[in-house]
């Protein structure tokens, strides 16, 4: 036990009624009589606590003055979470809080003392693996969550990647989205007259603006599918084999779902969806894994997919440019 965590267990022990006595906390914290001192040494030294024996209750505590331990205090165990909330927000989004975080991290490490070694090891032992992953401009981040925390509308300049053109907008953000692996706003597009998701990698110039932004009214049929919001008025029927419903069966696709177990192992599943570009691409994954049963128009764009795909490999083999080739490290495999 380090002697932060040893000093903040002792503060709550000096104040209980019946203060613990020197065999008692000897044991407690297994250490020796000359540990004991310095940290009593380090109490009134260091903090100024008035720390004595009372031959009353036979126990140390507290004398004189109220004493309370200065600034903010943390358990060993609570300094290596606040520091592991800081390296997977920074996994999440590179430099979104890290001028914000980085003096409050070197006074996180200063309390952990000798065992500050063991904090190196977070960023190797908790990782965030995204891919594929767009990586978003940090002011760019930092300028559109400022917006969205005071209510303040944005002007930026946006590319569309499905029109591949740039375009001038204000908008007034309402929420800010993580959603596999990339970083969406939802914002009221003042041109649009309607509420928009931008994805914020797409963002190639913003600034907020010092007027008030408008606040969208919640609704409680926004339940599309995965990243796309609206009524969910479509509902598709899937039927899962006995191999890919091992896994489906324990994933939430949508919070309305419903599952069914059916014979040799099979799964059906009924999801709710508004948009059908994103089911469409999870349905797709699983191959010949799954059949959508309906609706007939989802069933159809899952069938001409593969069609698609199948034109391409019947046709001869394209030319591809050559490249030095390494020895690739062995997977770890996932069961």
């Amino acid at each position: 036990m380090s002697q932060l965590e040893r000093i903040y267990k002792m503060d709550r022990m000096f104040r209980r009624k019946r203060p613990p006595g020197k065999t008692e906390i000897l044991t407690a914290f297994e250490i020796s009589l000359a540990q004991f001192k310095r940290d009593l040494d380090f109490f009134r030294t260091r903090l100024g606590a008035n720390v004595g024996f009372d031959a009353q209750t036979g126990g140390y505590c507290y004398q004189g003055d109220d004493f309370n331990l200065p600034g903010l205090w943390f358990s060993q165990g609570e300094v290596y979470a606040l520091l592991l909330m800081e390296s997977l927000i920074e996994q999440l989004q590179p430099g979104l809080v890290r001028d914000q975080l980085k003096p409050f991290e070197g006074k996180l490490r200063s309390l952990l003392g000798k065992h500050a070694h063991n904090a190196d090891a977070i960023r190797d032992r908790m990782q965030i693996t995204n891919a594929p992953l767009r990586p978003v401009d940090p002011e760019h981040f930092q300028t559109i969550c400022d917006a969205a925390l005071r209510q303040k509308k944005l002007r930026m300049r946006y590319y569309s990647r499905y029109r591949n053109t740039e375009s001038d907008r204000t908008v007034s953000p309402q929420r800010v989205i993580y959603y596999r692996g990339n970083w969406y706003l939802d914002a009221w597009c003042h041109q649009k007259s309607a509420v928009r998701r931008f994805a914020l990698d797409a963002v190639r110039v913003v600034a907020v603006l010092d007027e008030p932004g408008f606040e969208v009214p919640a609704t409680e049929d926004a339940e599309g599918y995965g990243i796309f919001s609206g009524p969910a008025g479509n509902s598709a029927l899937l039927v899962f084999d006995d191999v890919a419903s091992r896994w489906v069966a324990e994933e939430l696709w949508h919070p309305r779902q419903r599952a069914t177990a059916l014979p040799e192992g099979r799964l059906q599943l009924e999801v709710p969806y508004s948009n059908q570009q994103e089911i469409l691409m999870d349905i797709l994954r699983h191959g010949a894994h799954v059949e959508v049963v309906r609706p007939a128009s989802l069933r159809n764009a899952v069938a001409e997919a593969h069609r698609d795909a199948m034109a391409i490999y019947a046709t001869k083999k394209r030319p591809v440019a050559s490249a030095p080739t390494a020895k690739t490290p062995e997977a770890t495999r996932i069961v």
